[in-house]
């Protein structure tokens, strides 16, 4: 599964990330699963404020995401 992030979680992760998954899951189990490979983002990617994005779609993290999905996590964005 592709794993995208944008802002300050791309500065922490990358840009991009490969996850191989053997089931469907949720996006609140996929934030777990990415902070516990990556224990100094867990901060930032369990902040409630970062929204998950699967097809287009900003999603809650009961949204269960197929393995085929592509999913994007963005930050909050400040304006000024």
């Amino acid at each position: 599964m592709k794993i995208r992030f944008h802002g300050r979680l791309a500065d922490a992760l990358g840009r991009e990330l490969d996850i191989d998954l053997q089931a469907p899951c949720t996006i609140g189990r996929l934030r777990q699963r990415i902070a516990a490979s990556f224990p100094l983002a867990a901060g930032l990617l369990g902040d409630h404020r970062v929204r998950a994005c699967v097809r287009d779609r900003l999603v809650a993290d009961d949204h269960r995401v197929a393995i085929s999905d592509a999913v994007e996590f963005l930050p909050p964005v400040s304006g000024g």
